[in-house]
């Protein structure tokens, strides 16, 4: 039974009043506070309940609309090795017409990383100073100033939209999903994060702007936002072979898909160094470019300069002109994540969980990685619970967390829900995300120490004397903008998680007693 605040009663009479009418009707009993008069008629007392936790692995999570994609290698000690690759579709330009003679000058992968600017430094140019913007990288997990392999391959496999077995549902994608691709790169290297590639230089042989020196063009491109980016170069001669020799392909985004599957960029790690992953925004801007040259037909009596430098002035002169086509990611976008946990800590704890006595730690992580199971009251007669029909005041599950663990990326806030009915607990609603709490709490060192999830409702739900629910098994997971409903209907557990973060939390059997999980429970009683 939860409850709200209520007024110290100071006049007996109304006192008197008041205590009748809870004796008249114990339902109302609900609406009694935490901040009642001690003046022996209510007695608040706290009980501790046991609490049984072990861990449950995830091998797979959604992978397609994700508000962020993985891309790269990062790897712990506590949790073992996560190697995220992106999947996607292409979608052309409007009306792409390659032109006349086109010829392609180079193609650009471009994904834009996440980046908060800094500053500017200024950089001689020329004998002229020019402000250079400086950035530093945002959501990067691991070591940056390690690289990794980083592949991109052409898509053989078609992604569907829609379930091949029910058309009438759209198709889901998982994490676990293996894709066939071309086994000849369009990009093959290694790579890792660099703040400073903001500008990519385009060679424009065809086109010069000297005929007497013969010096051609070089295009310095830049984003529109200006923020660093990833850019790899890819195969301009499998580019020309299949796009400019198909560009009828290229009339609609649907004979496109069907001609081009998609790009496969593939992580890997490079010689069991510990690399870094990168949390992407895939909409802003991400695209593949194809920088060529064409001939244009143009008037050079309008400015009466010889543009294609024949030495002749005419209406109609042939000249050869740079151009440009961005194929965005659209459509189909998806993760896939690649475990290797065999050589962690975590190991044993996830391939061989304790579900009869619970476990010393527990491992929680995102990105397809691995939740801790609850069960409580598993020491407590319930009826026996029931019946001391106490008041609720509060109920709080904490978690401690394992400061002898790497605990390198902790995440700063935890989600718990019902694991039974993969639903959300009813505090969700009654009290909201900001009150059920989950956050990280630090001690007086700044060290992490605790999460605390407030599940007063909960648990008043299940001690209630009159139609109890049941107690649920419930599931610990690393806190996703999604794990928050939108409505009241929104009570399903959306099976979505994009980060990498992982904690190593005391579990019930943890060999520091005071650090165990611990139900708590403040209740109110009449004497």
């Amino acid at each position: 039974m939860t409850t709200t605040v209520v007024k110290a009663v100071k006049q007996f009479a109304l006192f008197s009043v008041f205590i009748v009418a809870i004796l008249s009707c114990e339902s109302d009993i609900e609406g009694i506070g935490t901040n009642i008069v001690e003046n022996g008629v209510f007695t608040s007392n706290q009980y501790n309940s046991d609490v049984k936790t072990y861990n449950k692995n995830i091998l797979k999570r959604k992978a397609k609309s994700l508000g962020q994609y993985l891309l790269g290698v990062y790897h712990t000690n506590d949790f073992g090795k996560l190697e995220a690759s992106i999947v996607t579709q292409l979608a052309p330009p409007s009306a792409l017409d390659f032109g006349i003679d086109p010829v392609i000058d180079t193609v650009i992968l471009t994904i834009p990383y996440q980046a908060t600017k800094i500053g500017n430094t200024d950089v001689d140019v020329a004998g002229e100073t020019i402000a250079v913007p400086e950035f530093e990288l945002d959501s990067i997990f691991g070591d940056q100033t390690v690289d990794f392999n980083l592949n991109v391959y052409q898509l053989t496999s078609y992604l569907n939209t829609l379930d091949p077995t029910n058309p009438s549902e759209l198709l889901e994608y998982y994490t676990d999903y293996t894709y066939n691709y071309n086994a000849n790169p369009l990009y093959s290297g290694t790579f890792k994060p660099n703040a400073k590639d903001t500008v990519v230089y385009v060679n424009r042989p065809e086109v010069i702007i000297d005929y007497d020196t013969m010096d051609h063009d070089i295009d310095t491109i830049k984003n529109t936002n200006s923020v660093p980016a990833i850019r790899l170069p890819l195969d301009k001669t499998f580019f020309a072979n299949n796009f400019l020799q198909n560009a009828n392909l290229l009339e609609s985004t649907e004979a496109f898909v069907e001609f081009f599957n998609g790009l496969y960029i593939q992580a890997t790690e490079n010689t069991n160094s510990k690399a870094s992953v990168l949390s992407l925004n895939l909409s802003l801007e991400s695209n593949v470019t194809i920088y060529y040259t064409n001939t244009t037909i143009v008037d050079e009596t309008i400015n009466d300069v010889d543009q294609n430098g024949d030495g002749v002035i005419e209406a109609g002169a042939n000249v050869r002109t740079k151009q440009s086509a961005a194929f965005i990611f659209s459509g189909i976008t998806t993760n896939t994540y690649a475990r290797d946990y065999t050589t962690s800590t975590a190991n044993t704890f996830l391939t061989s969980p304790n579900t009869v006595n619970g476990e010393e730690k527990l491992f929680i992580q995102g990105a397809a990685g691995s939740i801790a199971l609850i069960d409580l009251f598993t020491n407590d007669d319930l009826n026996t619970l029931r019946a001391n029909n106490w008041l609720i005041n509060e109920a709080n599950l904490t978690f401690y967390i394992d400061q002898t663990a790497e605990n390198l990326n902790i995440p700063k806030k935890i989600s718990l829900y019902n694991f039974d009915e993969n639903a959300q607990i009813i505090d969700m609603f009654t009290e909201g995300p900001d009150l059920i709490d989950g956050n990280l709490q630090r001690d007086d060192n700044d060290n992490p120490l605790k999460y605390t999830v407030n599940i007063t409702n909960y648990v008043s739900k299940i001690l209630t004397p009159t139609n109890p629910i049941t107690s649920s098994t419930l599931a610990v997971k690393i806190f996703n903008p999604f794990d928050i409903p939108t409505s009241a209907l929104d009570t399903e557990i959306k099976d979505y998680s994009w980060s990498p973060k992982g904690v190593v939390l005391h579990g019930n059997q943890s060999l520091d007693a005071d650090k165990r999980v611990k139900l708590e429970i403040t209740y109110t009683e009449l004497n």
